[in-house]
């Protein structure tokens, strides 16, 4: 027995040459419009994600830079406290040695003093 052919009913069936190329051409655009407006999703996606890692990078380096400054100030303070004892050390022995050139003088002032005296 041979086949029917069909009428209608299957896809596309019943449309004009015309109809299933404007089909097509509809198709064709709506998948074009969704491929860009996936593209313009995935755009704006790695925008932001750019965004928030340069924000995140700017934070990160400013606390890069504090921990920096903070290790910085406490070698340079410890350096100080050393530089602050060593010249105490150095002006205390200065300090006695003008001390001890000021007591030479005073006795010497004295002797010569009391040898004039006896002269007289």
């Amino acid at each position: 027995m041979p086949k029917k052919a069909k009428k209608g009913g299957g896809k596309g069936g019943g449309k004009t040459e015309e109809e299933k190329l404007l089909y097509l051409q509809q198709r064709a655009q709506a998948e074009e419009e969704m491929a860009k407006q996936k593209e313009e999703i995935l755009t704006q996606f790695l925008k932001d994600k750019l965004q928030r890692e340069e924000r995140n990078t700017a934070v990160n380096l400013m606390k890069l830079n504090e921990g920096w400054r903070s290790i910085l100030r406490q070698t340079r303070t410890t350096e100080l406290r050393e530089d602050i004892t060593v010249l105490s050390q150095t002006f205390e022995r200065r300090l006695d040695a003008l001390d001890s050139i000021i007591k030479v003088n005073d006795q010497i002032l004295l002797l010569s003093l009391h040898a004039g005296h006896q002269r007289v």
